[in-house]
């Protein structure tokens, strides 16, 4: 006899123990909401087609965002077990219920990640931030833009704390890095910065101080930081006093386009 809960079938423990059959199993079952996986297909498909259009621009902040959905309902309808359907659906085909349509794209071309905020206990906007920042990680791309940011908050925010030992402390690393490295990741962003800015004495230099003395250059060269990275307001989060609000707004820069650096061709010129 099985129970469905939240659309996974559960073991009747009073019969399990109430016979000598020790062959009793229960297999995992997830049934319907096929409406709403496709609610959600739907509207990753016309984001995707949003930023793929030409016309988007990234540095955009105006225009109404269509791209948030929300599931609402008592406790113990199945909120949460959707969710973490609707994220192992898009990190793999073999993760899609049987009954669920495939989307019209790749899901290659999606990173899911999946917070809950629920059931965590102790999360907060940093950690937020930071869950996001080791899921990308994985991509390998660069970006130097957000790096900057974080580590002038780290370095102000947690002074003698390795970001490594907070990652892994919380059990940060083991969930969303998959073995990539995050701390060489923003020490390799901040040398790679300080070389395109002519500062080559800084690059072996401890991270704080290496932070300090970027943050300054940024300062007077400001169409040298928009070069670097492609993001207009990098060098007013720079500025800005690093405290969670700026923090907030520098997850803004986790979209912008890095560019290739230090040799693009946005830094051939003097920078100013």
């Amino acid at each position: 006899m099985v129970i469905f809960r939240g659309g996974v079938v559960a073991r009747d423990l009073r019969m399990l123990f109430g016979a000598n059959d020790r062959s009793v199993a229960a297999e995992e079952a997830f049934t319907n909401r096929q409406a709403q996986w496709q609610a959600v297909v739907a509207a990753l498909t016309d984001h995707l087609q949003r930023v793929a259009n030409p016309s988007f621009d990234v540095e955009d902040l105006a225009s109404p965002r269509l791209n948030v959905l929300v599931a609402h309902g008592v406790g113990g309808i199945g909120k949460s077990t959707f969710s973490r359907k609707i994220e192992a659906s898009l990190t793999h085909s073999g993760g899609r219920p049987a009954q669920w349509a495939a989307p019209g794209w790749p899901i290659e071309r999606l990173l899911p990640v999946r917070i809950d905020l629920a059931r965590s206990s102790g999360v907060d906007f940093e950690r937020v931030v930071l869950s996001i920042r080791l899921a990308v990680a994985v991509l390998g791309r660069p970006m130097p833009a957000f790096d900057l940011a974080l580590r002038r908050h780290w370095d102000r925010n947690h002074p003698g704390e390795p970001l490594e030992e907070y990652l892994r402390r919380g059990g940060m690393l083991s969930r969303f890095s998959n073995g990539v490295n995050l701390p060489s990741q923003l020490q390799s962003a901040l040398a790679d910065v300080a070389q395109a800015l002519a500062l080559p004495g800084t690059i072996g230099g401890a991270v704080g101080q290496l932070t300090t003395t970027l943050v300054g250059a940024l300062r007077e060269r400001r169409q040298t930081v928009r070069a670097l990275a492609g993001c207009s307001r990098l060098a007013d989060i720079l500025e800005a006093e690093p405290d969670l609000e700026t923090l907030s707004f520098a997850a803004h820069l986790l979209i912008c386009s890095p560019g290739t650096w230090p040799n693009s061709p946005l830094l051939s010129g003097s920078p100013q």
